[in-house]
């Protein structure tokens, strides 16, 4: 069969799209997330509890998802530099 015969395809350009804007409050529907898993220990988990409760009393909310204060923090250390530097901090010690 000759090259001029044969069905030859051209590779297309593929563009991502860029996500759609989500609100900053809950997760992404199930089927769409990627789940990420952190372990603490005992301890560390009730001090963080804690905190959590405590930002949660800040916001006057009566639910504040994990999720979403993992969320806004990656955000905030991805936008801002100073939290970017405390975190480059933290972690080179």
């Amino acid at each position: 069969m000759a090259a001029r015969d044969r069905d030859v395809t051209t590779p297309r350009k593929t563009t991502r799209s860029r996500p759609q804007a989500r609100s900053r409050r809950g997760a992404p529907a199930v089927a769409d997330a990627v789940a990420l898993t952190v372990r603490f220990d005992p301890d560390e988990y009730t001090e963080i509890d804690e905190w959590l409760l405590s930002l949660r009393r800040e916001l006057g909310r009566t639910k504040l998802d994990k999720s979403e204060v993992v969320r806004a923090l990656l955000q905030a250390a991805r936008e801002r530099a100073d939290v970017r530097r405390a975190l480059l901090g933290i972690l080179k010690a």
